[in-house]
């Protein structure tokens, strides 16, 4: 009787265990927002910019926020990520992991092998310090989620030598980052056909591209 009592609480372990693990992560395009911290427009806009990024240089940007790490840290749960959804070209291995754990107020930038000798730490360290945490601190979710990924795109586009067109605009701290003043008149122009533009465009996105190759480099931060 006690053996069968113990196989049924080691199932029970087994099973919540995959219930709460990164198995069965919920990806809308290259986003599994599972913290619900996004809007379902601010998710287009980002899908849209990682979808070009792909096309042209086959490199991934998985954007993932989960409510809590449930013991394992924001590394080791970073790096699952990117190895089980095989995030990146499988020629290039130039996948990239953006994590956010809330309850736990840790997040994670991991970068594929492809990448690790073209784009340097003190970039993403930057990128995480000005763009991500700031608004993070402030409990301003989307806007660090929004910026960040948007410094990630731009600055995966220079390592692979292509353009990338962003969709959506790129939450702005300071004056000396904005836009020229005449970007804003456009983007007022625009507004009523971007929200038709997305809704066609939206999936059409495909998979990861394959790749996976990841070897625990990057950038951790709390908040």
């Amino acid at each position: 009787m006690k053996s069968w009592l113990s196989i049924f609480f080691l199932l029970c372990f087994f099973i919540q265990g995959q219930a709460f693990g990164i198995d069965n992560l919920h990806f809308n395009g290259f986003i599994a927002d599972e913290a619900e911290l996004l809007t379902k427009d601010a998710e287009n806009d980002l899908n849209m910019t990682l979808w070009d990024l792909q096309k042209k240089s086959g490199a991934d940007i998985a954007v993932v926020t989960l409510k809590s790490l449930n013991g394992k840290t924001v590394e080791s749960t970073a790096l699952d990520i990117g190895r089980s959804y095989k995030i990146g070209s499988k020629e290039k291995n130039n996948g990239v992991v953006f994590l956010t754990a809330l309850d736990d107020r840790e997040m994670r930038i991991e970068i594929g092998l492809g990448l690790e000798n073209k784009i340097k730490m003190s970039d993403l360290n930057s990128i995480r310090d000005n763009d991500i945490l700031p608004y993070y601190r402030e409990n301003d979710y989307q806007n660090g989620i929004l910026r960040g990924t948007y410094k990630l795109a731009d600055l995966v586009a220079e390592a692979e030598g292509v353009q990338i067109v962003r969709q959506g605009n790129c939450p702005q701290r300071n004056n000396s980052d904005r836009a020229p003043w005449w970007c804003y008149v456009i983007a007022a122009i625009l507004a009523p056909f971007s929200g038709r533009r997305r809704r066609n465009s939206f999936g059409s996105f495909g998979g990861f591209s394959g790749g996976g190759g990841f070897g625990g480099c990057g950038c951790s931060g709390r908040w």
